[in-house]
């Protein structure tokens, strides 16, 4: 299935003018339903170079991103504006939204301090449910663009290196026939196998799985059901992505993400994946009750990401012994000639610098050929010299004896231990000085 790209109407396309945008030329059109979508004020052009301030991911600034199910009366969607404002959530995947558009594939609104991204419902004959986002401050102003990839799952791109790719998705209930569940999930594993591998990966959504002990580290559940067995053995396997919010040792009233209110059982239905390249980048993931203000039968479950990239070991630094290298004749000759070698095969009618780089490379194989390499230098510890070792051994029997049986004698035995053991110390600090003496 081919992606279809929405462009954002909030933010106008790259090469229009900033008074074209002001004055709506970038936006949804004006009457009817989209009188309370707000245009973009400044008329900030989308470009696809980024800066430092529009990078949503960052090494010193970190930021929340998470998933909620539901949202359906408006008076709920103000309040789960509020909540995710004073709670400092910048990316909040949504669930059963239930808004359906009858002119666009996806809508954004601007409520409260946030952006709502709605993609229109599917209507069946009890229900219509979908995905969306709300954003915050920081994420609207580094989103891309954003995909209508099919009525369950949507995927929204953000600036920054890596990118961060986000898709939201609500799955199949448990009892939905398996026809339907192995096609949200060929469209999941569709979705993911098209983010490039650098970018970071969220996916955000109501999986309707219950995950055992076989299948997640931290769980809720003894057991797997149905949808849970397919989701380990889906994309996640494929593409080795982590129940992030399963990798946190929490206490069991943690874990739990929706309660029946018929019955009052609780249970571990939504998940937050990522790829495990950069599970170093999650510093927490856990559910919260901070949302219960709106009314869901669902609590928040949110992670906080902060930028860690892997650095590479460095090279051990390779010393060489040139004082052997300046008393052998030997070595001295055998250089000369590794050198004159591969001078020889040196292009003549080559440019000054390009020349010099390649002796500056035949100095250095050379070198590498002909010159012994020094030994690491290994500091040893004094205190783990064998000596002290002994003398430490018959101070701790002299003080066991003394003990036993303190008398005058076995204290002056104690006594000259001690002494021993701290004259070994000197002794083993002046044949250090000498050795130092002698290599110099």
């Amino acid at each position: 299935m081919k992606n279809k790209v929405i462009p954002n109407p909030i933010l106008p396309a790259a090469g229009v003018c900033r008074n074209i945008a002001a004055d709506g030329g970038a936006g949804p059109p004006s009457g009817g339903q989209h009188d309370d979508k707000t245009l973009n004020p400044q008329g900030r052009v989308l470009s696809d170079h980024i800066t430092l301030s529009d990078a949503l991911m960052r090494c010193r600034r970190p930021f929340v991103m998470g998933t909620f199910n539901t949202v359906r009366e408006e008076a709920r969607l103000v309040e789960l504006a509020h909540c995710a404002e004073e709670r400092g959530v910048e990316i909040l995947g949504i669930q059963e939204h239930r808004r359906v558009h009858t002119d666009d594939q996806i809508v954004y609104r601007r409520v409260e301090g946030c952006t709502f991204i709605t993609a229109s419902a599917w209507r069946n004959e009890a229900q219509a449910e979908t995905v969306g986002l709300m954003l915050g401050p920081r994420a609207r102003k580094a989103l891309r663009r954003v995909y209508h990839h099919t009525d369950r799952i949507l995927i929204a791109e953000f600036s920054g290196n890596p990118v961060t790719t986000v898709i939201v998705v609500y799955s199949p209930t448990n009892v939905a026939p398996s026809e339907e569940v192995e096609k949200f999930y060929e469209d999941l594993a569709i979705a993911v196998r098209d983010v490039p591998a650098h970018n970071f990966l969220a996916i955000l959504g109501d999986f309707n799985a219950r995950l055992g002990p076989e299948d997640a580290p931290y769980k809720y559940h003894d057991s797997t059901n149905r949808n849970g067995e397919t989701l380990p053995h889906g994309p996640s396997h494929e593409h080795e992505l982590l129940a992030v919010n399963t990798m946190f040792r929490k206490r069991t009233g943690k874990r739990w993400t929706f309660q029946d209110r018929a019955t009052g059982m609780l249970r571990q239905l939504d998940y937050i994946f990522v790829r495990q390249k950069w599970r170093n980048s999650i510093l927490n993931a856990e559910p919260y009750s901070t949302f219960s203000s709106e009314g869901s039968d669902h609590r928040v479950v949110s992670m906080r990401v902060r930028l860690s990239l892997r650095v590479p070991k460095p090279s051990p630094k390779i010393r060489h012994d040139w004082k052997a290298f300046i008393t052998d004749p030997g070595l001295q000759t055998r250089y000369t000639e590794e050198v004159r070698k591969r001078f020889r095969q040196l292009d003549k009618g080559a440019e000054p610098s390009s020349e010099y780089r390649r002796f500056i490379v035949a100095n250095e194989e050379a070198t590498r050929l002909c010159v012994p390499v020094l030994d690491r230098a290994r500091t040893t510890l004094r205190s783990r010299h064998p000596e002290v070792v002994a003398a430490r051994g018959r101070v701790e029997e002299a003080r066991l004896n003394f003990e036993r049986e303190p008398t005058l004698e076995r204290r002056g035995v104690l006594n000259e231990a001690k002494q021993f053991l701290f004259s070994t110390y000197d002794t083993i600090k002046g044949e250090e000085l000498m050795g130092s003496v002698q290599r110099v």
